[in-house]
């Protein structure tokens, strides 16, 4: 390779010696900062879930048209879709919803990276290091709770500004000294700080995912991530969106406090609930939600709790052009 091609690399990356970020005193709402951009996927998802859901029936014969092979091609576009909607409502092997990929990049406090890559199983995580980068450049990133305070309350606003400003010259300063290093420097950086990763899941993970973190009982950036990822997905194959359902909505109650996860109560029980659906405890630590539908409605389209469709087999008529078009494909 010669100069300029390994300067694009490099450029691209953010190593060159030239490109040393310049520091800055920032701090931002982190819903205004929360960003989710699908950048990659399987092509069409219907037709991997029609194929593997199909795969264990068949003939003995040798040939493309015979044995288990080729039953998205025997198939007409309504029996794909009742084959794809039977695996997205659970009637199929869960192996098939693993055939199904997505790739999504995103921007987030470093806080809501650390939840977020508890998804282990299905997926996998690609984040930009603080140990291998420079943050100087990177501001703070607040629950929106604490950038209004801060807003409404003077002296707060000026005693975490001179808080900003001390951690950042310090970060600094750690970086001058002989043995200073990025890897060092991380030690005082507040959870914070802004940050980028890149995730890939299958669909079965995301399910699982979205069902706990589309609920209001989790940190508003998460929330917001979440309903923005189900967006991304919207965007494309909005039949598969209307299975990114939060778990209330699929139990017809508040499991924060009254299903399952009602243990809650037995250890921390933070927050009241949301209001989404009503709940008879009435033990919180904290007199509020953890995160705002309301609030996250500037930022992202939230399906209320009766707006998802509940498709029988006979309901390919109601589907979407984009997804007819790649039944049809």
């Amino acid at each position: 390779m010669d100069k300029d091609q390994i300067e694009n690399i490099r450029k691209a990356l953010g190593t060159l010696p030239s490109q040393q970020p310049e520091k800055n005193y920032d701090y931002v709402n982190a819903l205004e900062a929360t960003h989710v951009r699908l950048a990659d996927c399987t092509s069409n998802p219907y037709k991997s879930l029609v194929m593997m859901a199909t795969a264990t029936w068949g003939d003995g014969q040798p040939g493309d048209y015979h044995g288990s092979t080729r039953k998205w091609e025997k198939l007409s576009p309504q029996n794909r879709f009742r084959v794809a909607l039977s695996v997205l409502t659970g009637n199929t092997l869960p192996t098939a919803q693993e055939s199904v990929s997505f790739t999504f990049e995103y921007n987030a406090p470093r806080h809501a990276f650390d939840q977020f890559a508890r998804m282990r199983i299905g997926s996998g995580h690609a984040s930009i290091g603080c140990r291998d980068n420079s943050k100087l450049d990177a501001p703070f990133s607040l629950y929106p709770s604490l950038y209004k305070a801060i807003q409404d309350d003077e002296a707060l606003k000026q005693q975490f500004e001179s808080w900003v400003k001390q951690t950042k010259d310090l970060y600094e300063r750690i970086l001058t000294t002989d043995k200073g290093s990025w890897q060092t420097a991380r030690a005082v950086l507040p959870m914070s700080y802004n940050h980028s990763w890149v995730s890939y899941m299958n669909l079965i993970a995301m399910k699982g995912q979205m069902g706990r973190r589309l609920m209001a009982c989790e940190e508003a950036p998460i929330v917001l991530l979440f309903w923005k990822m189900r967006e991304e997905v919207d965007n494309k194959f909005p039949l598969i969106a209307n299975y990114l359902r939060p778990i209330c909505d699929r139990a017809h109650k508040c499991v924060y406090h009254d299903g399952p996860e009602g243990l809650t109560k037995y250890f921390s029980a933070l927050f009241a609930g949301c209001g989404r659906w009503k709940t008879e405890s009435e033990y919180s630590e904290f007199n509020n939600s953890c995160t705002d539908y309301e609030e996250l409605k500037k930022y992202v389209k939230i399906v209320e709790r009766d707006g998802w469709i509940d498709f029988t087999p006979d309901d390919y008529d109601k589907l979407s052009d984009k997804d007819k078009a790649l039944f049809e494909e």
